[in-house]
């Protein structure tokens, strides 16, 4: 008992003695302004394989047990089956304040206990972790904490017992109780910001997949959105504010995030680099990596070991995210656009996770940056690939309009070419209907029209005449050589006129029967009785029909009618009066040109032409 009461005396009067015996060269000093101090590096530990230790065992043995020196960076030991223990002594030799927080930075660790070891021999303990209720935390806060009380002028062993189915890593803080309230209430709001803009562009990019129906925005959102809860786990905060009292879950989540992050992510990638089209075997690598992670996640739900889980999840999330990068990297090599952003998004939340680690390994200083590092790097991807997105719909929004614009500019040729067909199958239609089916001249139809038409042009412009033509004893022809031959000469015939009368404005046209009419516009009486004299010649002395090897002679009878320009006359009265100089021609004795004027059908003004 003397003994112990010197000791505490002692412990009251020196700030560097304690209860254990344990020498400690590196102990974590507080001074008058001490408002953070970074205990990590004050640490010495032990790994208990057989995790059979207890605390008295441990500090009995600790000074035979522990390791030597003390780390130049935080200790992280990885993936681990083994319970570690870490000790450290803390002295407040000046600071007034006697409420400190001591906060373990790897909120993941499912339990880490904290024996307090002072000067009077009591030992006191506090249990956290992420397999531990939330409630049994002494602040509401997303990280691992403990409360030490511990007044100007005393000491404290501390020995820290570490048992985890993930990684161990013990970065470890000593706060001053408000600067640690101070702390938290900054790293609240900036993580608040961190997780409103992943949610805000998830919602903006659903409500796009919504509009648009593309999948790479709905790949995007579960990228996003599997991301953003696996962040809010690492950090501890789905753990305080989502599932407080389940810690199986808490425990289990880590991995079964890590799976579903990895699934969306690969098939973001695949979709988004259109790796069928650019890498087809990458993309067959990225279809097994996702087929993987599906079992993963099942795994991690309902395999008995955790840690195997959690270890493998891990190892071929790294692999997959060099898969990643590969594709990325080979897209761009191809010249593929959206590469680009892709590439520039993936790098920057790589480099957020280096200057971290850097951090973390004491490389480069603490500073806002490194400390948010993976936020502010994943941030600045999440945006990037909303841009790459963005320029990606743009894109294939100008490529539409350059299809559409191609389709409207074929659509537009193809009217032209059927729109020219029609026309041309519209005017071979409007020939069939005013060509006389027999002989290929124009129909009685079509020359009803164009006579009405030269009629009315007569009375306001020049001159034009009319010839009616018949085929002499056409009737005997018929009867003796039978109606084939009669065809055939009618077609022969018809031949001849259309050869005769060569100007494009003159219209042959079979009347009916063996009656054919040629009109004449611009055609004065002396130019029509001349074309009519060739008609009657050229028949008579070149048409030569034969039939079944006989020459058959054939002649034709004409009547002619005229009109002066400036005249007001009708169809009716030239076809009137070419018929009767027609049937003037016939009575003469056939095979001549007779002219009559319209309006005078008097046989005495007939004036036979003789051959």
């Amino acid at each position: 008992m003397n003994h112990i009461a010197l000791l505490v005396l002692l412990a009251l009067c020196s700030a560097g003695a304690s209860a254990t015996g344990i020498p400690d060269n590196f102990p974590v000093v507080l001074e008058e302004d001490s408002g953070r101090l970074d205990i990590s590096r004050h640490l010495t530990y032990y790994e208990d394989p057989s995790s059979s230790l207890n605390i008295s065992e441990i500090i009995r043995r600790w000074p035979q047990i522990a390791s030597d020196g003390i780390p130049d960076e935080a200790y992280n030991f990885g993936f681990t089956d083994s319970t570690y223990w870490f000790h450290t002594r803390v002295v407040n030799r000046a600071s007034p304040n006697d409420r400190w927080v001591i906060e373990g930075l790897y909120p993941i660790i499912d339990e880490m206990e904290v024996f307090f070891v002072r000067a009077d021999g009591s030992v006191g303990r506090q249990i956290a972790g992420d397999a531990i209720p939330f409630r049994q935390r002494p602040k509401d806060n997303h990280n691992i904490n403990f409360f030490l009380k511990l007044p100007m002028g005393q000491s404290v062993d501390l020995f820290f017992r570490v048992r985890t189915s993930g990684a161990v890593q013990m970065r470890t803080l000593l706060w001053h109780s408000d600067d640690f309230s101070s702390a938290d209430h900054q790293e609240r709001f900036l993580l608040g910001l961190y997780y409103g803009l992943l949610v805000c562009m998830a919602i903006f990019n659903f409500l796009i997949f919504v509009s648009f129906r593309d999948t790479n925005y709905l790949w995007y959102v579960s990228y996003i959105l599997s991301y953003g809860l696996l962040q809010f786990t690492l950090n501890g905060l789905a753990f305080e504010h989502l599932w407080p009292e389940s810690p199986w879950w808490n425990n289990r989540a880590v991995a079964f995030l890590i799976a579903a992050g990895m699934f969306c992510v690969l098939g973001f990638s695949r979709s988004f680099l259109v790796l069928r089209d650019n890498a087809p075997r990458l993309e067959k690598v990225f279809l097994s990596l996702m087929a993987f992670f599906v079992v993963a996640g099942a795994a991690a739900l309902f395999w008995p070991a955790y840690g195997p889980v959690i270890r493998v999840n891990t190892f071929m999330a790294a692999v997959s995210v060099g898969f990643v990068i590969l594709a990325g990297g080979i897209c761009l090599y191809r010249r593929f656009r959206p590469a680009r952003y892709f590439m520039v998004a993936w790098t920057a939340l790589l480099s957020g996770m280096l200057l971290y680690t850097l951090k973390t390994f004491a490389v480069v200083p603490a500073n806002f940056v490194t400390e948010f590092g993976i936020q502010i790097g994943s941030a600045f991807e999440v945006i990037m690939l909303s841009i790459a997105l963005a320029d990606r719909l743009r894109h294939m929004s100008l490529k539409n309009q350059q299809i559409q614009q191609e389709m409207n500019e074929t659509l537009e040729t193809r009217v032209a070419e059927r729109t020219s067909e029609l026309e041309v199958a519209n005017r071979q239609l409007e020939a069939l209907s005013s060509t006389d089916g027999l002989t290929g001249v124009f129909n009685r139809r079509y020359f009803d029209v164009r006579l009405a038409e030269e009629a009315a042009r007569c009375r306001r412009q020049g001159p034009m005449a009319l010839i009616m033509i018949d085929v002499d004893h056409f009737k005997s022809f018929n009867d003796n050589l039978g109606h084939q031959a009669g065809d055939a000469c009618l077609q022969r015939l018809a031949d001849t006129l259309t050869m005769v009368v060569r100007r494009g404005t003159d219209i042959v046209a079979r009347y009916g029967g063996e009656e054919f009419a040629i009109i004449l516009p611009y055609t004065d009486a002396a130019g029509a009785r001349t074309l009519a004299e060739k008609v009657r010649a050229t028949v008579e002395h070149e048409l030569r029909f034969e039939w079944e090897g006989q020459p058959v002679p054939v002649t034709v009878s004409l009547g002619l009618s005229t009109a002066p320009g400036g005249t007001s006359v009708e169809p009716c009265e030239l076809i009137s009066a070419a018929d009767a100089a027609l049937y003037a021609s016939k009575q003469a004795g056939r095979n001549r040109v007779t002219v009559h004027s319209p309006g005078n059908r008097r046989s005495e003004t007939c004036e036979p032409v003789m051959p």
